[in-house]
């Protein structure tokens, strides 16, 4: 009973705080749905050409930054769950998108220098990493100076991302892939595929008829 109580009122606090969030943020170049909910004030820093939307019957857990840079746009579809401690951030002219009733994780991190493409339903662990740049480094100089390459990353429908994977730029996961724990990912695989290692590799179909 004590429990059920308890889950009733941080409910409740997340409507709250998600109710202010709305009314603080919406306008302009940030658009919030209904039943926004949060249990904490998500950190948000957007630019004035950029945009933010942010579907119905989003909840945001704890520590959730998002930033959005430049020309750049982040869109998270309904019934998503962004879990606490996660980083969004997009940049340049890139767009970032979770489809339909995602789940992430707690610490995950999208770098979106390009464009991220993730399918609907799909699971992303915690502490995922998905990078779509990398520094320039065989030329004269400092590392740091020498800029970057990027490349877009796109994990189509119902696929599931395990602990700590790293998604590297230029990668396209089809529909229904499974990425084991701890593994890197530099290539891209078809659906259905289940991959695993460093690099990872492919171990087998998924039994499945879609």
């Amino acid at each position: 009973m004590f429990v059920a109580l308890l889950s009733k009122y941080y409910s409740i606090k997340a409507r709250i705080l998600g109710f202010l969030v709305k009314l603080l943020f919406s306008g302009g170049r940030i658009t919030i749905g209904k039943n926004f909910a949060c249990d904490s004030i998500p950190r948000i820093i957007i630019d004035k050409n950029a945009r933010l939307v942010i579907g119905d019957n989003v909840i945001f857990r704890r520590n959730v930054e998002i930033r959005c840079h430049n020309s750049s746009k982040i869109s998270i579809g309904g019934n998503c769950r962004i879990d606490r401690g996660v980083r969004i951030l997009s940049a340049n002219e890139s767009n970032v998108s979770l489809g339909y009733k995602c789940r992430v994780g707690l610490y995950t991190v999208f770098n979106g220098g390009d464009n991220i493409e993730i399918g609907e339903n799909t699971l992303i662990s915690g502490f995922v990493y998905l990078q779509t740049s990398m520094h320039n480094y065989e030329g004269d100089g400092n590392i740091n100076a020498q800029g970057y390459q990027h490349a877009p990353i796109k994990l189509g429908k119902d696929c599931w991302l395990g602990t700590h994977a790293v998604v590297f730029p230029g990668v396209v996961l089809g529909p229904g892939c499974v990425v084991g724990t701890s593994s890197v990912v530099n290539k891209s695989f078809d659906k259905n595929t289940v991959v695993a290692g460093i690099p990872a590799k492919e171990l087998k179909k998924r039994n499945t008829k879609k």
